[in-house]
């Protein structure tokens, strides 16, 4: 009789410009026990932390649009180093693009995140799912378990 498998200890990278939010992620996280979290401010920052990361992050939470390099940039320079982590997608762009003309996806019509999965996908990345802001308990509950992690004292409280 075999006995299951441990569940694997998760290792984050999470890529955001958003101070508050990357606050309120690694808050989020801890309350449901992952403790392994590394934060970068942009998707250069974020590119560094994964490659110079032994051993690199097992999963990846990555908002679209960021300075110096966007998300989607980000994600093909994962994949150029043939990244195996587990990819989240968050965005408060969705339907409307932000007020920028240098963001890659500012003239696109449709789903961001959908587009972006696509995209990331077709590039052999391992996407589990996408999210849009704000980011809540609940989506991080839902994030977390996309990516194999359940946590017993799951609540429906909203952050």
């Amino acid at each position: 009789m075999s006995t299951p498998a441990a569940p694997r200890a998760l290792h984050v990278l999470l890529v955001d410009d958003d101070v508050f939010l990357l606050e309120l992620m690694v808050e989020l996280l801890a309350s449901i026990g992952v403790t392994s979290v590394q934060v970068a401010h942009s998707g250069l920052e974020g590119l560094a932390s994964y490659r110079k990361s032994k051993p690199p992050p097992n999963v990846v939470v990555c908002d679209l649009c960021m300075p110096q390099i966007d998300g989607m940039e980000f994600l093909r320079q994962l994949a150029k180093e043939r990244a195996q982590a587990d990819i989240v997608i968050v965005s408060g762009h969705n339907r409307t693009p932000p007020n920028d003309p240098n963001w890659e996806l500012a003239t696109y019509d449709g789903p961001v995140l959908h587009l972006a999965e696509k995209m990331a996908r077709l590039q052999g990345l391992r996407v589990r799912g996408t999210f849009e802001k704000p980011i809540t308990r609940d989506k991080v509950l839902a994030m977390m378990q996309l990516v194999g992690h359940h946590h017993a004292a799951a609540s429906t409280t909203n952050c």
